[in-house]
């Protein structure tokens, strides 16, 4: 009796795993997850380019012309990867990828930050911020101009860490008109003066290039 029992507990085992519908079953399931990792690849590259597309749209007003290079090139590359799996995508995933390229485009025919004229009530808030009680440049004697310029500089390096392009832009166009002053002084002046203000300008300068070093590199990880 026992051995007809397992006999039949064999025979139906080997009955279900050679069934039809049991090995189309087993089909499916080796066939979907390779059919799911390629379509999620495709989506999670649409995912990533959506999220960098936005990252651009927020920051535009801040990226110089001269940033705009790496950048096309960066959604060129991205964009590139999409559409040799595009039809991998689903019709909505295609859409707002198309729609993505649009506003890439949109963004591109916007003026960049160093295109746009800065506002003359933003940079009397500015001069008050970055040489306190020489903010009346014209008003700047001889005497003072040395220390106008430790001011400015002092101000810069505390100010600077978080700084986008749009303040140097300001920061730079208060010096400039420092310069104008000093000019306007410049036979008052001492050479320890001058030699202390050229080292100051050499300071600001240094800066500038190394923040613009660092936020260029921070666009390429992006």
């Amino acid at each position: 009796m026992q051995k007809g029992t397992i006999l039949g507990l064999v025979l139906g085992v080997t009955t279900v795993f050679s069934s039809p519908a049991w090995a189309q079953e087993t089909e499916k399931k080796e066939t979907l997850p390779a059919t799911e990792t390629q379509e999620s690849a495709v989506e999670q590259d649409l995912r990533s380019f959506k999220e960098w597309v936005k990252l651009q749209s927020d920051k535009v007003s801040t990226t110089t012309r001269a940033e705009w290079p790496t950048i096309k090139s960066d959604f060129a590359r991205q964009a590139n990867k999409i559409e040799s799996s595009f039809q991998g995508l689903s019709e909505t995933s295609k859409r707002d990828f198309l729609e993505l390229k649009t506003r890439f485009q949109e963004l591109e025919a916007r003026p960049m930050a160093d295109e746009v004229p800065l506002q003359a009530e933003e940079v009397r808030l500015r001069e008050k911020e970055l040489l306190g009680s020489f903010g009346n440049v014209q008003n700047i004697s001889a005497i003072h101009m040395r220390e106008a310029y430790i001011r400015f500089m002092q101000n810069v390096r505390v100010k600077r860490q978080n700084w986008t392009s749009r303040d140097w832009d300001y920061a730079q166009y208060i010096l400039q008109n420092l310069g104008k002053r000093k000019a306007a002084v410049e036979d008052e002046l001492t050479p320890l003066d001058e030699l202390k203000i050229r080292t100051l300008i050499g300071e600001f300068h240094t800066l500038r290039s190394g923040q613009e070093f660092k936020e260029q590199k921070k666009a390429k990880k992006q």
